[in-house]
């Protein structure tokens, strides 16, 4: 199962990864299918002509299949042929993932229609990653109830109010668009709603620890209606809005507070109700694997948001390889270290490293020019750093980068939760999110102008995979002793290795919370309420971590093949070139066309 359920708001947070399932309508694919079958067999230009065609018109569809996928993808929809579309947050539950089963199916026939040899390599790379993006493998109907819209950091509930509040209003239409939306959210939390009552019935409820998270979020984003996130930002917003006059912004102003007030708010506090009284309906507090189909859906699950075809043995053969390579580099570290500092400890050296710059916008600034060296260079752009609302601060993730519009991507913001954002690790935390991660991965693909489909198409295994990749690759750039060096990018693969077996562990391997204990005693972490808490937060988001490091480790092995088959002719920055040029894709699409890169540079 290739693609998961739909969870809007995570095509534009780059800390987090879903994939969005709404395809081309059935009589708009019956039509192209017609053009491209037709012209099959005559010139390679009218293929590929028409190819293009049905790329634009997938986009085309794709992209409005809600508001907020149609703001964060687009500043200006009518250069698109978009001009009239009804504000929507799109819809959820099992009818909509049979509908989008059925568009997936249309799609693939249309893949299947094409020749492929007919097309320009770029067209080839786009065609290869449609057709794992939209396979299916017969699974996804026994499934519909294993998915989940409501997480602790990934969730509708977590995420809607920060797209909200960074929802991009360049005009009055955008403005109305945006206060229609808000009067939407009771609408689609009530899809949300119907579709936890049928889990419940089926006996797939969420752990009562899940729900009392959520519910928890939920009160304290609306503890103070009046002083709503969603209200005071408007407001700051709405006074620099220089094509409105004074009238007109107090006018929208009360507008956008009775939305609050009358629509999102009530929409909150129906979900704490509802969530209040299926808990305790739930009949697995532990691991999905423990569920019927369980394991199953597990692993394809991990395969899909990692974008890698590595079963979930592989995956932990590949994590236990790095963990064992990460300890003999620490140990060797330390032995160097020791040598010179008889006296000191290199891990309090490693936790007191004295980073070139601290203050979040010089700490990007430092890395996009450090970067330069083995990075390409992107065309000038601006990026705004900006804090986690008081009221989100205990539930999102310690830092995220939003996705700028296809045809705005000089405007970037990066969030910093300084709730849960340790100081000492802000200096790697940036480059994940800003350069050379992902702020430099996303402008740079869009610099390209690749084909709009591809803004669409997401693979957590890549972008968080390369964000990571760069977090790493930061402690060489902090312009510290190499040997600490050595022994920071070792410390992070070993923690981030135990992090995707304890996520395996729990979800695959069914670990109680004591086999998890156990398991964390034994790599040298002896501390109770740190392994329950990590217990919880893999239940409530199986394979979430693995993105992160099956896609780190996937980009490790990638780099490895390439230095080992050019030999002196690898190029780090030629190599980083050629991922970022690729774009999302999964893994195995990337393979492909490395080996072909490394026959030409050979």
């Amino acid at each position: 199962m290739k693609r998961r359920s739909k969870q809007i708001m995570a095509l534009f947070l780059a800390c987090i990864l879903c994939i969005s399932n709404t395809g081309c309508s059935t009589k708009n694919v019956k039509t192209t299918t017609q053009k491209i079958t037709k012209k099959i067999q005559t010139n390679k230009k009218e293929v590929q002509s028409d190819f293009d065609s049905f790329l634009q018109d997938l986009f085309v569809k794709e992209v409005q299949s809600d508001s907020i996928t149609l703001n964060y993808t687009l500043k200006d929809p009518a250069k698109y042929g978009i001009t009239n579309f009804t504000p929507t947050l799109g819809e959820y539950g099992v009818e909509a993932s049979k509908k989008s089963l059925a568009e997936a199916e249309n799609v693939n026939a249309i893949l299947e229609e094409t020749d492929y040899n007919s097309l320009t390599q770029e067209q080839q790379i786009t065609y290869d990653i449609l057709q794992d993006y939209y396979s299916i493998n017969g699974n996804e109907k026994k499934y519909f109830y294993y998915g989940e819209a409501l997480g602790n950091t990934t969730g509708m509930q977590a995420q809607l109010p920060i797209l909200l509040s960074e929802y991009h209003i360049n005009n009055q239409a955008d403005l109305d668009t945006y206060l229609e939306l808000l009067t939407v959210v009771d609408d689609y939390f009530s899809q949300i709603e119907s579709y936890e009552e049928e889990k419940s019935k089926a006996g797939l409820f969420m752990s009562d620890s899940n729900a009392n998270n959520i519910i928890k979020q939920c009160k304290d984003f609306i503890k103070k209606p009046e002083k709503n996130l969603l209200i005071s930002v408007f407001q700051e917003r709405v006074e620099d809005f220089d094509w409105l006059d004074k009238k007109e912004k107090s006018t929208y102003i009360e507008k956008n507070k009775k939305a609050v007030l009358e629509n999102v708010i009530p929409a909150y506090e129906h979900l704490i109700s509802t969530l209040t009284k299926l808990k305790g309906t739930g009949k697995n507090e532990g691991g999905i694997g423990n569920l019927p189909n369980g394991k199953e859906y597990y692993e394809e699950t991990a395969q899909s948001t990692t974008g890698s075809d590595m079963t979930i043995k592989q995956m932990k053969n590949s994590m236990y390889s790095a963990i064992n390579t990460a300890s003999l580099t620490l140990q060797s570290a330390n032995t160097k270290y020791t040598k010179k500092h008889s006296d000191a400890d290199i891990f309090q050296e490693y936790f007191s490293i004295k980073y070139p710059e601290t203050e979040p916008e010089k700490i990007v600034s430092y890395l996009e020019e450090k970067s330069k060296t083995d990075f390409p260079t992107l065309e000038p752009v601006d990026f705004h750093v900006k804090y986690v609302d008081e009221s989100l601060k205990d539930h999102v993730s310690p830092a995220f980068y939003l996705t700028p519009p296809l045809d705005d991507y000089k405007n970037n913001s990066i969030y910093i939760n300084d709730g849960k954002s340790d100081a000492s690790a802000l200096f790697s935390t940036l480059a994940h999110e800003g350069y050379p991660g992902h702020l430099l991965q996303t402008v740079y693909f869009q610099q390209q102008n690749p084909s709009p489909i591809r803004a669409l198409i997401s693979y957590g295994g890549y972008s968080e995979g390369w964000a990571t990749y760069c977090e790493q690759l930061s402690y060489y750039m902090a312009d510290i002793d190499e040997n600490l060096a050595d022994f920071a990018f070792a410390y992070n693969t070993y923690i981030l290795c135990l992090y995707g077996l304890m996520d395996i562990g729990v979800n695959y391997d069914c670990w109680t919370k004591e086999e998890l204990v156990s398991f964390l005693k034994d790599y040298g972490i002896d501390d109770k309420e740190v392994a329950e808490n990590a217990y919880n937060i893999v239940v409530d988001d199986p394979g979430n971590y693995l993105q992160y490091v099956v896609g780190y480790l996937s980009f490790i092995d990638l780099r490895n093949t390439a230095k080992k088959e050019l030999g002196k002719k690898y190029d780090q920055k030629e190599f980083h070139t050629f991922l970022l040029d690729m774009g999302p894709a999964p893994f195995s699409v990337i393979k492909k066309y490395l080996k072909k890169w490394i026959k030409d540079k050979k």
